[in-house]
């Protein structure tokens, strides 16, 4: 059965959060598709950095997805449902985590 509780204070912070992500995930894109250095040592550190900040940029992409899914179940009123076992998700983890899927013990 659909969940109608109202999620709009929710929302607005799921939304705030995902905008601050796409722009994160934009800067650290446009940091990686600079032009290297040409001195060998500098380019080195440079390419180290390269592979954090691609991680954190992986990372940043699955926190996005995870957002527009808990966005897409709240506008389907399935927002708070296990998608195991179908029963609520207790609403302390829903605050700490507010895009989990499943509920404590499915975890």
């Amino acid at each position: 059965m659909p969940n109608k509780q109202d999620y709009s204070g929710l929302r607005a912070s799921l939304e705030k959060q995902l905008s601050m992500l796409v722009a994160r995930a934009q800067e650290i894109d446009e940091d990686l598709s600079e032009p290297g250095d040409d001195d060998w040592e500098e380019r080195a550190t440079e390419t180290e950095g390269n592979e954090v900040a691609a991680s954190v940029g992986n990372l940043t992409l699955n926190e996005i997805n995870q957002i527009k899914h808990a966005l897409h179940q709240i506008d389907e009123g399935t927002y708070g449902t296990c998608t195991r076992c179908g029963k609520k998700i207790p609403q302390a983890r829903l605050e700490v985590i507010p895009y989990a899927t499943t509920c404590t013990g499915c975890t």
